[in-house]
């Protein structure tokens, strides 16, 4: 007797699906690693980054004697930004060295570059003025 047409194996495909075997995805790391890098990178850039926004927002917002320029309006700005990539940094990080996937890492990349470049920025300008 013949066999059912839905046990006839497809003639379209050149080897069938049941025979491919499965990529192996590689082993993901414990959270706890993402955890541990996070904290631990939150605590390292907690003052840089009090530091930074505060001081962003008075280059922003001027004294009251002086008045506001696009210049100083801009650096604000551009200070809230770094002081975001110093937030977003220990958490990409985290997440890049758990799944091991590229995008995270690229992302904590550059997140990290805007974080140390902040953090120069902070030491040399303000903190320990070389001038």
């Amino acid at each position: 007797m013949p066999r059912p047409h839905s046990e006839i194996p497809s003639q379209r495909l050149a080897v069938s699906r049941s025979q491919v075997p499965a990529p192996e995805a590689s082993p993901h790391r414990s959270v706890w690693w993402a955890v541990a890098i996070t904290l631990v990178g939150w605590v390292l850039l907690a003052y840089p980054m009090v530091l930074l926004a505060l001081l962003s927002f008075v280059i922003m917002t001027g004294t009251l004697d002086s008045t506001t320029t696009a210049a100083s309006v801009a650096l604000g700005i551009l200070g809230f930004v770094a002081t975001l990539s110093m937030l977003a940094f220990p958490l990409l990080l985290g997440l890049a060295v758990k799944t091991r996937r590229r995008p995270y890492w690229i992302a904590a990349l550059l997140t990290g570059v805007l974080a140390i470049a902040a953090c120069v920025y902070l030491t040399v300008e303000w903190l320990i003025p070389l001038g």
